[in-house]
């Protein structure tokens, strides 16, 4: 089973070069080291090739064997001034390595399916989702994009977390803070708010016999507390602001943060992101920039939460 935000369909790379002009740093497994240094060595440019790619000394994570260059003016060594990537144009897409292939895409591991969504660090990405629908959760028996296989950046199996522990329910507070951040009857202050709230009463009960119960009762309250809410907004001619944020969030806890990093952790890096939002001077009479100041600061909050999440971890 595939699960999957519906922008994944509609993505399509604008060739803008952000991507390879960020900060991160783009690592590659042993197997595509060597596959360049093959390339690299067939065309007689090892010279080249140690200097671009650069092995990794010391403590690495997982699958990461080596790190790009980047230029001394900044950018991936391979960056072309049209944008474009040297290295896809002299071996193709499929040479390239599993960040370079699958970016801004995000597949995750989980026990209902693989499921999928687009990092919000990239141009492109912030473009589809400025509008006014929601975003939904689609499920299907077909892919909805071309997958590396094992190319995961989580896995997420609450079974086999303890019934004690609140993470052997991830899937249904998951379902529920995904639809607490799109009831638009009250304010997305008043949704992180209420979301911030439901965890630390969830977590609350952790080791407790009634788990399971306290849950589905938690849950029921907030339900009968939004419906009970009146739509006090017309309905948005153009996406807004807020809307925006709403759609970040939603794919931000569908990336399963709550999860890797647990309740508490989780309410801290809503708390940060959140602040760091607000803090975003909005003027109200000028649509135009308030949303590229919004843009702005969900890519830079993307970017250090997908990208560099030590950041934001401590």
């Amino acid at each position: 089973m595939y699960i999957y935000l519906d922008i994944i369909k509609e993505f399509s790379c604008e060739m803008c070069g952000q991507c390879c002009r960020n900060t991160w740093q783009v690592t590659m497994d042993e197997e595509s080291y060597r596959r360049n240094a093959r390339l690299f060595r067939e065309k007689g440019r090892e010279e080249e090739f140690s200097k671009a790619f650069i092995p990794i000394t010391g403590k690495s994570e997982l699958g990461e064997y080596a790190y790009i260059t980047k230029k001394s003016s900044g950018g991936c060594w391979f960056l072309a001034e049209d944008h474009l990537c040297l290295l896809q144009g002299e071996a193709g897409h499929s040479h390239l390595d599993a960040v370079c292939q699958t970016y801004p895409r995000y597949p995750m591991n989980t026990a209902r399916g693989m499921e999928l969504t687009l990092s919000f660090s990239c141009p492109a990405v912030i473009k589809l989702v400025s509008r006014i629908e929601p975003i939904k959760i689609l499920r299907s028996e077909e892919p909805p994009m071309v997958i590396l296989p094992n190319n995961y950046v989580v896995h997420v199996f609450p079974e086999q977390q303890s019934i004690y522990n609140p993470l052997h329910y991830y899937f249904e507070i998951e379902h529920h803070l995904l639809d607490i951040m799109q009831c638009r009857q009250i304010t997305i202050g008043e949704r992180i708010q209420l979301l911030k709230e439901t965890l630390w009463k969830i977590d609350d009960f952790k080791k407790d016999d009634t788990l399971g119960q306290k849950l589905n009762s938690i849950i029921y309250t907030n339900y009968e507390l939004m419906d009970g809410k009146e739509v006090i907004t017309q309905p948005a001619e153009h996406c807004t602001p807020e809307i925006l944020m709403e759609n970040f969030f939603v794919n931000f806890i569908f990336k399963k943060p709550f999860y890797l990093y647990g309740l508490q952790k989780g309410i801290e890096l809503i708390e940060k992101i959140w602040q760091t939002i607000e803090s975003v001077k909005i003027e109200t009479d000028n649509l135009p920039k308030d949303m590229e100041k919004i843009s702005q600061s969900i890519m830079e909050l993307e970017l250090q939460y997908s990208h560099n999440r030590k950041s934001l971890l401590t």
